[in-house]
């Protein structure tokens, strides 16, 4: 990704220049502009299920801390996110904007219009994602204020003993594909069956859940702080991370295959505002040799999801395109 943002924002620059004598090319640097600032978009792991199936003690696990109440009778009633800051902090988030609830000075009606609390932490777990625990969710349409995005990975949470009950099935798969093509099920409390019992567990699961999540992991009720150190296997903890580096990685692999080929769109069209121009630029003469007939020659390429990030050079090292070209394509751009 940090590739793709480096390779948007030498574009961008690169347009804008031209953009003093060509203002027609403006537009497609606003456009690639906005496109940096959606690539540039933090991925969040966001903890969902129904009410009291572990979705806070799933947080301290991953957290390796007892960060927030967990207990059978404390609910989450508002979606919390955790992310990294060098001091704690806590900004409340509602109608009347941003509070920061530390200071002392918000009034009892401002913190009851709260929506959303924003938690900072000086948590290394949180270097790589912003984490984001949940109220138990009755219907689809409660999941509408996390304003889920492409880069968001789902965590569905259920209780072993109660595992993936139809109300779940349902709920889950209210969701738009794309939310669930990378997500994990998460079945909390597995200390509370017995280990011929969560081999069965588990193999229900695989029939059932078929097609709905990319993994599925068993985790321990409440293991965190020193108890996981002590038994990281026995938690869960290592396979659930590693799971979700998996699916973080898939999710980044295709936003960067995404990211090219919009960009893609946006050169292709700039090339075509250069060439009808009169500016006798370096790059309208490369622009000239890449076009060569009067259809432009990338366009296959922008039909082809680049399997790697490659930018074929112009002259004197100006990046002109991202794709990684078809062989018989790239040999005729590449001066």
């Amino acid at each position: 990704m940090k590739q793709l943002l480096a390779d948007l924002g030498d574009a961008e620059r690169h347009l804008r220049r031209r953009a003093e004598r060509i203002p027609g090319l403006l537009a497609h640097a606003d456009a690639l502009a906005r496109l940096q600032a959606l690539a540039s978009v933090r991925p969040r792991v966001i903890l969902v299920g129904e009410s009291n199936v572990g979705k806070t003690s799933i947080a301290n696990l991953l957290l390796d801390q007892a960060v927030l109440p967990d207990s059978v009778v404390t609910n989450t009633r508002r979606p919390l996110v955790l992310h990294h800051s060098a001091t704690v902090g806590v900004v409340g988030v509602g109608p009347q904007g941003r509070i920061d609830l530390l200071s002392g000075q918000a009034g009892i009606a401002e913190i009851g219009g709260v929506e959303r609390l924003e938690v900072g932490l000086p948590s290394d777990r949180l270097l790589r994602f912003d984490l984001v625990d949940t109220p138990g969710v009755a219907a689809a349409e409660e999941l509408d204020p996390l304003e889920l995005r492409t880069s968001d990975l789902l965590l569905w949470c259920t209780i072993a003993t109660q595992a993936w009950k139809a109300s779940e099935r349902g709920l889950w798969m209210s969701l738009p594909p794309r939310h669930r093509r990378h997500a994990i099920l998460v079945v909390t409390h597995r200390d509370a069956l017995q280990a011929q019992d969560v081999d069965k567990v588990a193999g229900r699961l695989a029939v059932e859940t078929e097609g709905c999540f990319r993994a599925t992991v068993f985790v321990g009720a409440a293991a965190h702080g020193d108890q996981a150190a002590e038994t990281p296997d026995g938690s869960g903890l290592v396979e659930l991370e590693r799971r979700i580096d998996e699916s973080l990685a898939a999710i980044d692999h295709r936003r960067r295959r995404a990211g090219y080929r919009i960009a893609n769109h946006i050169v292709n069209d700039s090339m075509a505002a250069l060439v009808g121009g009169r500016s006798a630029s370096p790059l309208r003469v490369l622009a000239a040799r890449l076009l060569g007939r009067r259809r432009p020659a990338w366009r296959s390429i922008m039909r082809l999801p680049p399997p790697r990030e490659r930018r074929l050079r112009a002259p004197r090292g100006r990046a002109l395109e991202f794709a990684d070209a078809p062989a018989r394509t790239r040999r005729a751009v590449t001066p």
